[in-house]
């Protein structure tokens, strides 16, 4: 430290130790001294809990009069509810323009064949494929092609800690009755199934840092994704639209108008409740295992976390859209 500076510091360190003892001021009326018998922190957190716990249950009394629907005609309850779907697509940051669709890419397991797996009746064939997404983020997952002509196409999205091979009954860990993506391509549905980012920690971190945490890969890319204003939600919806974009190319290839369909199971039913209140490309959902009153999704995971949501939108006033 240089001589000058050090002495400056010295005289102001004298002159503060010649100053009177301030006595504690008389409180202020209708006042008093804060006296707590536990820890601040604790003190603090719980009166955040008590204030955020008044405010969801405010939001839950107010939420319906934001909400001004026009039933007069179906295209005027459209055009009434567009702005709020715009808004939820903004919160759950879905907003990146997607790579346009050309025809899905066929992953070959072998020199010559993309070919997984073939339904024990030969009705429907399962092929390993991609599909681009946002430029730099691509979708991989499954895809079942009915040997006759399809009657819809369907994306089943299952649980976030099952493989779209579960779902499709060509890896064990699953209940055969849930494996519902087999059952619509039995049923002459072409199905797309996504695969979802799981609940594992394998890759939380940086290997060239060989740093690494215990949070899940959601809630890893959720907290990376919160700082530029998007979601891990938001970009599995976009995977879902991207899959849209393909099924439409397809409709377009066939010359037919098939309907496009979601259905998904816990996390995969949020997904599908979510893109089909985006997508209006979207013609029927099954959400399962999901849909229900969020003023307690404080408990859930925090990857299911939505700034805003509580504000305008509970699951009824999603499904609405």
């Amino acid at each position: 430290m240089p001589i000058r500076a050090a002495k400056l510091l010295l005289i102001a360190m004298m002159s503060l130790s010649c100053l009177p003892r301030v006595q504690a001021a008389d409180a202020l009326p209708g006042t008093q001294p804060l006296t707590v018998d536990k820890p601040l922190d604790v003190f603090m957190i719980e009166g955040l809990d008590r204030y955020c716990l008044k405010e969801i249950e405010k939001a839950r009394g107010a939420r319906d009069s934001l909400w001004k629907r026009d039933y007069s005609s179906l295209e005027e309850y459209e055009k009434s509810i567009a702005p709020y779907r715009e808004k939820f697509r903004t919160i759950i940051g879905a907003v990146d323009p997607r790579v346009p669709a050309k025809g899905l890419e066929f992953i070959s397991s072998s020199i010559d064949s993309a070919l997984v797996a073939t339904a024990a009746d030969g009705s429907y064939e399962v092929y390993s494929v991609r599909w681009p997404v946002l430029e730099g983020v691509t979708a991989e997952g499954l895809f079942l092609k009915p040997k006759a002509a399809p009657v819809a196409r369907v994306i089943a999205l299952p649980d976030a800690d099952w493989t779209p091979e579960q779902i499709v009954g060509l890896a064990p860990g699953v209940d055969p009755a849930s494996h519902f993506a087999a059952h619509l391509a039995a049923f002459g549905c072409e199905v797309l199934v996504p695969t979802l980012i799981n609940r594992d920690d394998t890759f939380s971190g940086n290997s060239e840092l060989n740093r690494f945490t215990n949070q899940t890969h959601r809630e890893w890319v959720y907290r990376s994704a919160f700082e530029v204003g998007r979601h891990v939600i938001g970009y599995e919806v976009q995977k879902v639209m991207a899959a849209v974009d393909q099924f439409t190319v397809r409709n377009e290839a066939d010359g037919k108008k098939l309907p496009i369909a979601v259905m998904g199971v816990s996390e995969g039913g949020l997904l599908a409740l979510y893109s089909a209140a985006i997508d209006t490309r979207i013609d029927g959902a099954v959400v399962s295992g999901y849909f229900n009153q969020r003023e307690g999704v404080w408990q859930e995971p925090i990857y299911r976390n939505v700034w805003g949501l509580l504000r305008e939108f509970d699951d009824a006033n999603i499904a609405s859209l």
